[in-house]
């Protein structure tokens, strides 16, 4: 409704309430004592004496699902009407009205039609409420919306609990639930939420009619004791099983680069894997391409920044970051391994108008704005920006691992340069190095109407990095030198590499009826990467001695030899989907999106040649759901999903289910029991090639490209079961297993592509133009599987928090290591993560946080399995055997990192400042190897990721 709310004249009858004021209450009296003996005839239906309320006044509301009498006092409050009812008559009514520029009388016929009770106007003008002349049915309606109190977003997947019924029910995308049928009269609500507090509302449902509550949960820490309401405890959330949340208070934590970062934020999840180098995520064992990163529900090809050492997204633009596992249901896409669904943040709580921080990597800035005009029409803003700080502070994390990337590898270089001699070992290297990037966030939100609201956003980022030995005009002594018996070679190479994500989307949500929630949505994304390696000319000085410090000698080298990869994918698309409420037992929802992409790949590599690839493609997507509630604790999910492609004139199908189950009163305490499964596809595939250069900046590039007409789409079956246990408040402890079959996989066919020896000369290579994808890309096939044990207390002063992960990836790579199932190059078999957190008062928290990972292979740079392995006479060195990966096994990686931080308040501005110790131990944790093959044997050189180092961040808030 669209007035402030008041109490002035309501009168309620019965002996149960006394309203503050009742005028004309004899005569209300009267007339009630003469209905109730016998004239309920009378008043069969609602009388409609012409209303003599000023016509200025109109109201406009929606209740789904509301208390009749809470709705009456409602009523009463707006438009200050004199209405008189007995308590016997509202209990147990709900009312179900949408109604929008009504008088007060037709306002009340809309609250009172859905409750099966008629009302008699006096002469002088008041409203008594009389049973309707047929009794109506004692069911009723609840719905409802749950949205954050600050902002006014819609939460879904809250936790709804109708708690005199022992009912629950999970919010939909917009944030809306519903119960039908259910008893009429007076209920209790608990809803919950991680991360806000609990909320428990009281609302009535009328006969036959239907009750609308809109329910505003305040942000708060995770610590919040559990409500008991009738001795119901709240409903356990089963339907988060499958699901982990990082929210806004882990990503803004600094992580290991002395930065908050996402990914790093994100790796803290069971099931999550952080790969070396980059930084990639892998879920549940599958590759970095068999997720989807989402924002907004928009996909983000390449959410990478500055190779791993900072993620893409500011994560003060941030709300939550949603990851969905094994046997996620049909709304959230065709992936083989899961989804990565990040969320932007309009409001963030004690920030008024501005924050900035910086930190030894970045510098971060947000702002927001609000406004409003009337009660319906408000809207808000925010924008954020990230870039770095190269260019002002060398961050030494940051440069020591350009550093480190760059370093000559002697096997790759004789690849490139097969006059240097075989001792290549120990080379020196002066090199720069120049990193950059920068992310632009934009998000509004507009609510137009109670039923209509308009949501957009745009991002954006881009990032670059390169380097540079033996620039053009510099000294000699700045380039690597291959020493030989009787000459001196320097080594002179230039690499960059980069990436641009662009997405705009802007969708409108929809309360069609109190029982029907739509969201359409139309965006566009823009994906363009590039990574360039060139080999200059090398010059020979023919002497025995090596070159000496400021030579005077410059020379102009010109670029020779190079690799390069490009990859662009340009996206538009739209998206309709419907929430049906279908009864309190039955909800159905449903989409409908169609797509167009185009996708160019530009490979010059010396290894596998030179080649163009392009593909255009419209894929047009639906799914169907429907959740049942079997009663007993029990929740049916079942699903499907259609996509149709163009370019193979087929329509795909993949069948989910899931079941879940609650209980809250066993010897353990509450538990929640999941079991889902399913069969998943994947119709933009991304594939990753190594970087052939001996001084990559990256150590491999990666492409995507929609399905086209030569190959088959990448298949998966899904198998999980996973519980929470909370034996009490403070404790929870939560297992995940899976197992995941790929029976059909896409990997770059590099059996097929590598030339028996590298090419002498790529500039002399012409570029092959194909437009048939199974000349680049091969089947393979995949398994998978693993269990992880969460343990987690959450306490006023001290929370902590233990992740114990088992985890196999087997995999298939057509043409190479025999044909057998080897381990997954980012396959961590063993892994155990612990964070503490302790409240030292007055804001400051202390935390120390440790990670282990035992048991990666692949141990060498993946150029020597990719590329050497496949050249004839190169794929065993001696105690090295190319074909036989998980043979070459790296130290176990482990990382203590310490850290204080405190936030305080000084006259209206917030003030956080942090400083951490990152890798306190100073480990030497490889990443990977190189060959040393100076020696009787070959030995490796490990490339380690950096060590012990100090970090500082700052941020004010306004």
């Amino acid at each position: 409704m669209t007035a402030p709310l008041a109490v002035p004249h309501r009168c309620v009858l019965g002996g149960c309430r006394a309203a503050a004021h009742c005028p004309r209450l004899f005569l209300v009296l009267t007339v009630v004592a003469a209905l109730w003996a016998g004239l309920g005839a009378l008043c069969a239906s609602a009388q409609t004496e012409p209303d003599t309320t000023d016509a200025t006044d109109r109201y406009t509301t929606v209740l789904r699902n509301v208390p009749l009498d809470e709705a009456l006092q409602r009523f009463v409050e707006i438009t200050e009407a004199d209405l008189g009812y007995a308590n016997a008559l509202v209990e147990d009514r709900y009312t179900y009205c949408r109604i929008r520029d009504a008088t007060t009388e037709q306002l009340l016929q809309c609250i009172l039609e859905s409750a099966d009770v008629d009302y008699v106007r006096t002469s002088d003008g008041s409203y008594v409420l009389v049973a309707a002349f047929q009794a109506p049915d004692a069911e009723g309606r609840l719905t409802g919306t749950v949205v954050d109190a600050e902002t006014g977003m819609p939460l879904p997947d809250a936790n709804v609990l109708l708690a005199d019924a022992s009912a629950g029910r999970a919010t939909n995308e917009a944030g809306r639930f519903h119960f039908s049928p259910i008893l009429a009269g007076e209920h209790q609500v608990v809803v919950t939420y991680v991360g806000y507090e609990s909320e428990v509302k009281r609302v009535w449902v009328p006969q036959d009619g239907q009750e609308r509550v809109r329910i505003a949960l305040n942000p708060a820490p995770l610590t919040a004791p559990p409500l008991v309401i009738n001795g119901l405890e709240r409903r356990l959330p089963s339907f988060r099983l499958g699901t982990n949340t990082t929210d806004r208070e882990a990503l803004e934590r600094v992580e290991g680069p002395g930065t908050p970062d996402v990914a790093h934020a994100v790796r803290r999840q069971p099931g999550v894997a952080l790969g070396h180098p980059r930084a990639d995520l892998h879920v549940q064992g599958g590759d970095i391409g068999e997720h989807a990163t989402l924002l907004d529900g928009v996909p983000i090809r390449e959410p990478v920044t500055l190779g791993g050492l900072v993620s893409a997204f500011s994560p003060d633009a941030l709300r939550r970051v949603q990851v969905h596992k094994a046997g996620f249901g049909a709304q959230h896409g065709s992936y083989t391994a899961g989804v990565i669904a990040a969320e932007h943040d309009l409001a963030r709580p004690r920030t008024n108008y501005a924050q900035v921080s910086a930190d030894p990597v970045s510098i971060n800035a947000r702002a927001e704005a609000s406004w409003s005009a009337g009660d319906t029409a408000s809207g808000r803003v925010m924008g954020a920006v990230r870039t770095s700080v190269w260019d002002i502070y060398r961050s030494p994390a940051l440069h020591h691992r350009l550093a480190t990337w760059t370093r000559p590898d002697p096997t790759l270089t004789m690849q490139w340069d097969p006059a240097s001699v075989e001792n290549t070992t120990g080379l020196a290297q002066r090199s720069s190095a120049d990193a950059q990037f920068s992310d632009i966030h934009l998000a509004a939100q507009q609510e137009l109407t109670p039923f209509h609201q308009i949501y957009a956003s745009v991002y954006r980022g881009h990032t670059r990095m390169q380097t540079d030995v033996n620039n053009t005009g510099a000294s000699l002594d700045a380039a690597t030198p291959l020493a030989s018996a009787n000459q001196t070679r320097l080594l002179a190479t230039h690499g960059r590499t980069g990436w641009t994500n662009t997405m705009a989307q802007i969708r409108h949500d929809w309360s069609v009826t109190d029982r029907v929630a739509s969201r359409v949505r139309v965006h566009t994304s823009h994906h363009e990467s590039h990574s360039l390696f060139e080999m200059r000319d090398s010059l020979i000085q023919q002497t025995d001695m090596p070159p000496q410090p400021n030579t005077p000698t410059r020379v102009r080298l010109d670029a020779a030899d190079h690799a390069l990869e490009e990859n662009e994918l340009n996206e538009w698309g739209g998206k309709a989907s419907v929430d049906v409420s279908l009864s309190p037992r039955y909800r159905l929802n449903a989409s409908v999106a169609p797509r167009y992409m185009q996708s160019t790949v530009h490979i010059r590599n010396r290894f596998l040649g030179a080649f163009e690839h392009h593909t255009r493609a419209w894929h047009l997507e639906g799914h169907a759901e429907g959740e049942a509630s079997l009663g007993l604790g029990t929740t049916l999910t079942a699903g499907t999903r259609l996509t149709y492609l163009s370019n193979r004139q087929m329509v795909y199908a993949e069948p989910r289910v899931a079941l879940r189950y609650d209980r809250s009163t066993t010897p353990l305490g509450d538990v929640a029991l999941r079991v889902a499964g399913g069969l998943y596809r994947q119709y933009v595939t991304q594939a990753e090639i190594s970087n052939d250069g001996p001084m990559a900046v990256v150590p491999s590039v990666r492409f995507w490209l929609p399905i086209g007409a030569s190959v088959a789409p990448p298949r998966a079956y899904h198998a999980t079961a996973d519980a929470l246990v909370m034996p009490t408040d403070a404790w929870s402890f939560r297992l995940e297993t899976y197992y995941k079959a790929q029976p059909r996989t896409l990997e770059v066919d590099y059996a097929r592509l590598v030339h028996a020896m590298p090419l002498s000369d790529m500039q002399a290579v012409a570029t092959t133009q194909t437009n048939r994808q199974d000349r680049m890309l091969a089947a393979g096939r995949a398994r998978a599987y693993g269990a992880s044990l969460r343990v987690q207390r959450n306490g006023t002063r001290v929370d902590a928090e233990v992740v114990a992960e088992m985890g196999r990836s087997r995999r298939q790579y057509p043409g190479r290591f025999n044909d057998r199932l080897v381990p997954a190059s980012w396959e961590q078999p063993v892994r155990l993560d612990a964070d503490l957190g302790v409240a030292l008062g007055r804001g400051m928290e202390a935390r120390v946080s440790g990670q282990g990972v035992w048991g990666r292979s692949w141990a060498l740079r993946r150029a020597y399995y990719d590329y050497i392995a496949n050249i004839e006479g190169s794929d065993t060195f001696e105690g090295f055997d190319l074909n036989r990966p998980g043979d070459q096994q790296l130290a176990p990686m482990l990382r203590l990192d310490l850290a204080l931080r405190g936030t305080w308040t000084l006259r209206g501005m917030g003030l956080r400042m942090q400083i951490g110790l990152v890798n306190a131990l100073d480990r030497k944790n490889p990443f990977d190897w190189s060959l040393d093959t100076s020696g009787a044997v070959p030995e490796p050189a490990p490339r380690n990721l950096p060590g012990r180092r100090a970090f500082v961040l700052v941020g004010i808030r306004y």
